[in-house]
């Protein structure tokens, strides 16, 4: 047994060593580093004579290990750290390798303070002295318990947008008030989702920031929707979601896809129709509406059936047809390239010219505020993605482009590439590990929030990593790894307000699901959002802003005279907006016909209709116009009123035909979903039918006519206006 444990560690080992034998890992190269350096020492020494480490913090195991063995050769090493603010923890940097290296060698404190006021470094103190000492403890301040100045704020928010809202005009402050450079500011969070959150919020806001998140290709709205539609051309059978995907990449948003839906439904129902008339007038009614509905298809299948043949949009004659026709071109050029082996960059050059993008990017990107940096953000994922296709196609690795360009679609960590370093006169918003050895003048620490900050969830707890540190068969608490966590959290918070120099901000959000961490505690009491975040200092903020006070009924005279003046300068400065030419309602009715012609088509209401036009006249017209998302619920309705407008009698057998006929036209997610609302339908069809027979009954008994009475009463009844 033993033998064949040998010769297999042997193969194993020889099959290792052939692998990829030229390249090295980090971990690999530090430990080859050791080696050399403990075998050969004289080649070090003779070129190497001082070695200095910044933030040896952060060293793993392995750097320490690599400085002893310098330091064993005779190099001088001078080590620069503080082990109270480390954050890599998470791939080794452990406290207890800056105290390995500490105990060594002689210890040296620097005792002054070069950053920050007294207020910042006494709340600094006050967190480190709640971290567990690790060996070194010398460099700790005492506490005082000195107050706080404006140095420090806390506030908290009611929401997340009055969050942003509160960092953005705090931040606008301290730029324009008070003459910090943009570049001076930063926003720290705790994880890379809250910096990709404040990015887009605050960009928004027309706050200039660059995140150290390193975002994926794939992440990219613009990559995406090329990226779609290649792999969607590459695909034999399509779902529902999918033929929705390929016209929402090819840029049709919600609503013109319902029109579309509508439209060929409507275009295929008038077409089954007149096929089928001389079937409809030889058989009843019920029948004939049961055999047109039976050879239309629902408006998934001609969607999909669309998008193989463009024609069936093409003949739609609309916008919404014709722009889907495009998108079941480029899908067709995009298979028939894949067939004849194009290479990623060229169908890519194919999706990108077929989509139109280009001139409107090229347009929006030329102008200034969010939407001209979201456009420039888009072109330059845009020329991205080429260029890493460009890559693909010169390495020529055996990967087919389709595959290449579906790895890039669903690949969670970004490439590895040298990226330009930020851009000057931005606000950076960082991770504190992103934060190392940097500092600025304002710090806002945001989301500061409990259970995110600090967050007590043990890492590695679902495959237990963290037995792989335990030595032999010792059990290690479960209250020492919190405790182990709670501390790197501290840590992670010393980094954070540590960065700042002159003033630092910590914000959080309380409402009813969530509340500030209790690292509030340590904190000046929380402030409230004052009102003046309601009002970004901001050209588009001050527009909005004083045309509210203009058309408020509740303003002074002398405030619309104030505002209207301010409108004045801001539209002679040609700020968009402030000119009342640009307002919506001012400019004149392009038509004044009415929205129905009665002496071409009756318009027809019901009191669904009448209660939606009462409640908001808006929401009315986007539902009409096919911008609401709809219900099965909406569509059961619908059925359910046709059959009893056309019902001859209180029949529930008639009634269930009618609706029967034309259930092909509901749509479902699910098949148990379709079960359950069709008995539902029949439900409603049953407690119809007893309120019809009901009304029948007391209709004669009322009338005494017999089935005269009857027959009037239901003439009545449907020919009521509606």
């Amino acid at each position: 047994m033993w033998a064949t444990l040998a010769s297999f560690a042997t193969d194993y080992h020889a099959v290792r060593a052939g692998m990829r034998g030229a390249h090295r890992d980090a971990a690999g190269l530090v430990r080859e580093a050791v080696g050399l350096v403990r075998t050969t020492p004289g080649a070090v020494t003779s070129r190497v004579r001082v070695l200095l480490v910044d933030d040896a913090q952060e060293l793993t195991l392995g750097g320490i290990e690599l400085l002893e063995a310098c330091r064993a050769a005779g190099v001088a090493v001078l080590a620069f750290g503080d082990p109270d603010v480390g954050a890599g923890s998470f791939r080794g940097a452990r406290p207890e390798n800056f105290a390995r290296l500490a105990a060594g060698a002689a210890v040296h404190v620097l005792d002054g303070t070069h950053r920050g006021t007294p207020v910042l470094a006494e709340l600094a103190a006050q967190v480190t002295a709640r971290i567990g000492a690790v060996g070194v403890v010398a460099h700790r301040r005492r506490p005082t318990g000195a107050g706080f100045d404006a140095s420090v704020r806390a506030y908290t928010a009611r929401s997340s947008a009055e969050e942003y809202d509160l960092i953005a005009r705090l931040l606008r402050e301290r730029h324009l008030h008070d003459g910090v450079a943009w570049g001076s500011c930063a926003v720290i969070a705790h994880d890379s989702r809250q910096v990709r959150a404040l990015e887009g919020e605050l960009a928004a806001r027309e706050v200039p920031t660059a995140s150290s998140h390193t975002r994926t290709l794939g992440e990219t709205r613009a990559v995406r929707d090329l990226l779609r539609l290649v792999d969607l051309a590459g695909q034999d059978e399509w779902t529902a979601d999918d033929t929705l995907d390929a016209l929402r990449s090819g840029g049709l948003d919600a609503v013109e896809v319902r029109r579309l839906r509508t439209a060929l439904r409507h275009d295929a129902l008038r077409a089954a129709g007149a096929d089928g008339a001389a079937e409809a007038e030889a058989s009843d009614a019920g029948a004939g509406v049961a055999s047109v509905a039976d050879v239309v298809p629902g408006a998934r299948e001609l969607l999909a059936s669309g998008l193989r043949h463009p024609i069936d949009f093409e003949l739609l004659d609309t916008r919404e047809g014709r722009r889907a026709a495009r998108v079941a071109r480029t899908l067709a050029q995009l298979r028939a390239q894949l067939g004849e082996d194009a290479t990623a960059h060229e169908l890519l050059w194919t999706a990108w010219e077929a989509s139109g993008w280009e001139r409107s990017w090229r347009e929006a990107a030329s102008g200034h505020g969010p939407l001209a940096a979201q456009a420039r953000r888009d072109l330059d994922a845009v020329v991205a993605l080429f260029q890493s296709a460009k890559r693909h196609g010169d390495r020529g690795d055996g990967t087919a482009p389709i595959a290449f360009l579906r790895g890039i679609l669903d690949s969670d960590v970004a490439e590895d590439r040298l990226t330009a370093p930020p851009r000057d006169g931005v606000v950076q918003v960082l991770t504190p590990a992103a934060a190392l050895g940097a500092e600025f003048d304002t710090v806002v620490v945001a989301g500061v929030q409990d259970g995110v900050w600090p967050n007590l969830r043990t890492r590695g707890g679902l495959f237990d990593t963290w037995r792989l540190a335990t030595a032999g068969d010792e059990a290690v608490d479960a209250l020492d790894l919190r405790r182990g966590v709670l501390h790197d959290e501290l840590r992670l918070f010393a980094r954070a307000i540590t960065r700042a120099n002159a003033r630092l901000i910590v914000t959080a959000v309380d409402d009813d699901d969530t509340g500030p961490s209790v690292l509030f505690e340590l904190l000046p009491p929380a402030e409230p959002a004052p009102v003046s975040a309601e009002h970004p200092l901001s050209l588009r903020g001050l527009v909005a802003r004083y045309r509210r006070t203009l058309t408020d009924a509740r303003a002074t005279a002398s405030a619309r005279t104030d505002a209207a003046a301010q409108l004045a300068l801001l539209a002679a400065a040609g700020v968009a907006g402030a000119d009342p030419d640009q307002w919506y309602g001012v400019a004149e009715a392009t038509s004044t016909g009415p929205l129905y012609d009665l002496d071409v088509e009756q318009a027809r209401v019901s009191p669904s209709k009448l209660e939606a036009i009462d409640e908001c006249q808006l929401n009315w017209v986007i539902g009409d116009l096919g911008g609401d998302a709809g219900s099965v619920g909406a569509g059961l309705g619908t059925l359910i009123h046709a059959a009893l407008e056309h019902a001859e009698g209180a029949d529930e057998a008639a009634l269930w035909a009618a609706v029967e006929s034309r259930w092909g036209e509901l749509e479902f997610e699910a098949a148990w979903i379709e079960r359950t609302e069709r008995t539902r339908a029949r439900d409603l069809i049953a407690r119809l039918s007893r309120y019809l027979r009901d009304a029948e009954a007391a209709a004669f008994r009322a009338g005494g006519g017999g089935a005269g009475g009857a027959a009037s009463c239901r003439h009545q009844r449907h020919d009521r206006p509606r």
